[in-house]
């Protein structure tokens, strides 16, 4: 039966993982299921099959194991767990961006990437967060473009992730939980280029998706003698970024030394702020995040 149902509705048929479409999904009495884009069957259609089949619910993330139902119990339930969870925790935040169609075989390449893994779990569809045990096994490998780049070509989906800070409260962990994929939204919108993130970098992202209006613009206007100089924004980034320090800024840009300082003083003439200074070092790389970020171009 479901070899015809294939047939008749091929063009309405879709994957299990496919995290950018709304999912009409049926089964029969052996538990085989069948999965539709739920735009593309009429209301007749969806009825007739619901009346054949059972209809059941989308569910990306089913626990398996202890951990996983003590993770979701807590993360996606605010239900604390009876005995005390693996700390300190830190989370891997991932977003998909396509259709998934093998979350078996994803999940498996995910997990390979990091050590003391406790579990994944999947909040919503296209957001998944991997659990990783801060204990005497970790082993703090750096995330890197190739590694994304295997899985996007793998996979065939677009991917971004966001590595957490470690959490030691279980009584607090899921705020945090909440707060970091808050922050991850907002940094994707703000670089939606990027692939990779950090909690520190992504609070920033998350402290200028809640600005006014006014206090864009005005970060606009303080920014606007340097503008049109994207080579001179860049080194002024990087120097933030590199902590003030213009020796490392400078071999990280692949420039001599006084290359970069020349470009620093640059731009503290020609907009008035000194950066050398730390509280307008902080000010300016938050101007510069908006300055260069799609969305806040996209609300002018």
């Amino acid at each position: 039966m479901f070899e015809k149902l294939r047939e008749k509705y091929a063009h309405a048929l879709t994957s299990p993982g496919n995290t950018e479409e709304s999912l009409f999904i049926i089964q029969n009495d052996q538990g085989e299921k069948l999965y539709f884009n739920n735009t593309r069957l009429t209301k007749e259609e969806k009825s007739l099959l619901s009346t054949l089949f059972d209809q059941v619910e989308p569910e990306l993330n089913q626990p398996v194991s202890a951990s996983d139902r003590m993770w979701t119990q807590l993360l996606l339930h605010n239900q604390l767990p009876d005995k005390d969870i693996f700390t300190p925790v830190r989370f891997i935040h991932f977003h998909v961006k396509g259709s998934l169609t093998d979350i078996e075989g994803f999940t498996e390449a995910v997990n390979s990437l990091f050590s003391s893994i406790e579990t994944l779990l999947w909040p919503n569809p296209g957001e998944g967060v991997v659990i990783q045990r801060l204990d005497e096994e970790f082993d703090d490998e750096q995330l890197d473009d190739s590694a994304v780049s295997a899985l996007t070509s793998d996979f065939y989906v677009q991917l971004s992730f966001l590595v957490g800070s470690p959490h030691t409260s279980a009584a607090s962990v899921r705020d945090r939980f909440k707060l970091e994929m808050e922050m991850f939204k907002a940094a994707r919108n703000y670089s939606p280029s990027q692939t990779i993130f950090h909690e520190q970098e992504a609070l920033s992202h998350w402290l200028l998706s809640h600005l006014e209006h006014d206090v864009v613009s005005t970060f606009r206007e303080l920014l606007k003698p340097v503008q049109n100089d994207r080579e001179l924004q860049q080194s002024v980034k990087t120097y933030l970024e590199c902590n003030l320090n213009t020796s490392m800024a400078a071999k990280k840009m692949f420039v001599h030394r006084n290359t970069l300082q020349y470009r620093v003083e640059k731009f503290i003439e020609k907009t008035s702020l000194d950066i050398k200074q730390f509280p307008n070092a902080v000010a300016v790389y938050l101007m510069l995040l908006v300055q260069n970020s799609k969305k806040a171009k996209h609300d002018q």
